[in-house]
């Protein structure tokens, strides 16, 4: 089981960019614009599950694996460093 943490980047005045990371700071995924809101991927720009579930059924992570919002996934690393 992966950890990996959902970061908003951007988000005001009509523009929207946010991406997924792994521990190393590896971007993974990255989403640029409204389409996968309008697409009915995510509710919202808060809907780490729909987010979680989209990225499971394109084969980016693993369905062990969790996607948290940026402050828990980063508390998280402060708990648990990485080797």
């Amino acid at each position: 089981m992966r950890d990996y943490g959902y970061y908003i980047n951007l988000d005001e005045r009509g523009e929207f960019f946010a991406d997924v990371r792994d521990a190393n700071e590896q971007t993974i995924f990255e989403i640029h614009g409204f389409d996968v809101f309008e697409d009915g991927f995510m509710k919202d720009k808060n809907d780490i599950a729909g987010l979680q579930k989209m990225l499971i059924d394109q084969q980016v992570i693993k369905p062990s694996d969790e996607i948290l919002p940026m402050v828990e996934f980063e508390e998280r690393l402060t708990s648990c460093p990485i080797p």
